[in-house]
């Protein structure tokens, strides 16, 4: 019968069990500060990896954080509201608010219908490269029939909040000239 070996026998970590009978505060405190000296008194053994920021997850593995690098001007995207243009029998059209906040705090509000919409889903197809395609959502679908209806209308704006924001806020997307024309258009 082979002899059991320790599961942790080849680890060079310290493990320490805390016993269940209550937790002193202060003692794990204690121990917490001797752990974070014996840390960063031990060299590191991180490995030679690519330039940028260490990894915030483990000290071994080096991963480039792209977090904040993002090239979007856009921070915060929704569709405050919708209003109906003109008349419904002389050719009316409904108009969505889309408020947009910049990464440097300025508000715009952009006043688009569903076909601009569509002119922007056409010219991202167009503008950029086919390995990006995947990363726009297809937008929500026209209905004839119910188009100046509350229900539909509210529904289709949160449908094109969630699409707006999809491509505004994706890092690459959100930066290409195409959505910055349409923004400001």
């Amino acid at each position: 019968m082979p002899a059991s070996t320790h599961p942790f026998r080849n680890t060079e970590c310290l493990l320490v069990v805390i016993p269940d009978d209550g937790i002193d505060v202060e003692a794990e405190a204690r121990l917490y500060d001797e752990l974070c000296d014996v840390l960063s008194v031990r060299p590191s053994t991180r490995p030679k990896s690519p330039q940028g920021p260490p990894s915030i997850f483990s000290r071994d593995i080096w991963l480039n954080d792209n977090s904040g690098t993002s090239l979007a001007f856009a921070r915060n995207v929704h569709i405050a509201g919708w209003t109906s243009v003109g008349d419904k029998l002389g050719g009316a059209y409904v108009v969505y608010d889309c408020v947009i906040r910049t990464k440097e705090g300025t508000t715009i509000h952009a006043h688009k219908r569903y076909s601009d919409f569509v002119l922007l889903y056409d010219a991202l197809k167009h503008s950029l490269p086919k390995h990006q395609h995947h990363f726009i959502p297809a937008l929500p679908p026209k209905s004839p029939f119910s188009r100046y209806r509350a229900t539909f209308l509210d529904r289709r704006r949160r449908q094109l909040q969630y699409w707006l924001s999809a491509v505004l806020l994706h890092p690459e997307i959100g930066a290409c000239q195409a959505v910055r024309w349409w923004v400001m258009d």
